[in-house]
């Protein structure tokens, strides 16, 4: 990605579980899709590269993501029911 510019030629904006291939899936293959969580609850697709090591489901970095140098990134929902919240 060059320019600092959105990669919208290289996402999938289907919805989840539609299209046989998952987040994670997806994003292996340099494929950006929205997070999950702006997509299903604001309705805005803002397009990630990052996914739950849990549900495998794209997250977007800050907001809905956990990001830490020495685990695996975890979701929001998937950090509340870990933490019994959900």
């Amino acid at each position: 990605m060059s320019g600092g510019g959105l990669p919208w030629s290289q996402s999938d904006l289907t919805e989840y579980g539609k299209t046989g291939a998952d987040d994670k899936t997806k994003i292996g293959q340099s494929i950006w899709v929205p997070c999950r969580i702006c997509w299903a609850f604001f309705g805005r697709a803002r397009l990630t590269d990052r996914y739950c090591g849990r549900c495998g489901r794209a997250c977007c970095e800050g907001e809905h993501g956990s990001f830490v140098p020495d685990g695996p990134v975890i979701c929001i929902r998937c950090r509340a029911a870990k933490d019994g919240l959900a």
